[in-house]
């Protein structure tokens, strides 16, 4: 049940709610969490690709911001059935997308010690696995690359009797790590259901704190990019 303003979305189908609100589409979601992500040390990962238009939409978001994208998926589709589409939907052939790290496999395979040192501290992780067991999975794997700031945000929170949204709670009750719900944005129904989903957006809380934003301007400043923009700003302003 999602609740907007006093109403209930749960009290209206779906055919009749789409056509009185407006929603932002899964771009604008992402380009969202994206921008908080510039502002958080480490690197970006997604977890569910199929064709890369997700993965494609998190690398017009980055900009020049140095971070790295991996996008893990198996490309083989559906490794058990879920809603309405059956075992094996979803294959495809991975994406090439410049920029982006491919990371082919089923995570139980693919999500691995020697991945996690190459990917390193996560600045935001983008959730469209499906299946309560690839969302725990890849939630598990991500604990020890989860630091304060850290993001994570879920594509069909609600879908498939809750999948994702259960195995988030599995993940925080065994972990204990603590989140804040910083946005929530709401989705069409996944699966061709009559019930409207959740793209929730959570940051990692931890003892340790970020670093200040002059910081964060200060180290790219200090990279060729950022000592050539300071040339430029210098040159217009009449400095030497």
């Amino acid at each position: 049940m999602v609740k907007v303003g006093t109403m209930s979305t749960s009290d209206f189908a779906w055919p009749y709610l789409h056509k009185r609100l407006r929603i932002l589409p899964r771009d604008s979601a992402l380009r969202v969490a994206v921008e908080l992500a510039k502002r958080v040390p480490g690197n970006i990962i997604e977890f569910g690709v199929h064709k890369g238009d997700s993965t494609r939409a998190i690398r017009r978001a980055l900009g020049r911001a140095d971070k790295r994208i991996f996008a893990c998926d198996s490309f083989k589709g559906l490794p058990e059935k879920y809603e309405n589409a059956e075992v094996g939907h979803f294959a495809c052939k991975p994406p090439r997308i410049p920029g982006v790290q491919i990371v082919e496999g089923y995570f139980e395979d693919s999500l691995t010690p020697a991945l996690a040192k190459r990917v390193g501290r996560i600045a935001l992780a983008s959730l469209d696995a499906d299946l309560y067991s690839s969302t725990l999975c890849a939630l598990n794997w991500l604990t020890p690359l989860l630091a304060t700031g850290s993001l994570l945000l879920f594509d069909e929170f609600l879908g498939e009797k809750e999948s994702e949204k259960r195995a988030f709670e599995t993940w925080s009750a065994e972990t204990g790590i603590r989140t804040i719900k910083v946005a929530e944005f709401l989705r069409e129904p996944s699966g061709g259901g009559s019930i409207i989903d959740l793209r929730p957006l959570y940051q990692v809380v931890m003892d340790e704190v970020l670093p200040d934003e002059v910081s964060l301007r200060s180290r790219f400043l200090a990279t060729p990019l950022g000592r050539t923009a300071r040339r430029v700003r210098n040159s217009l302003q009449g400095k030497n």
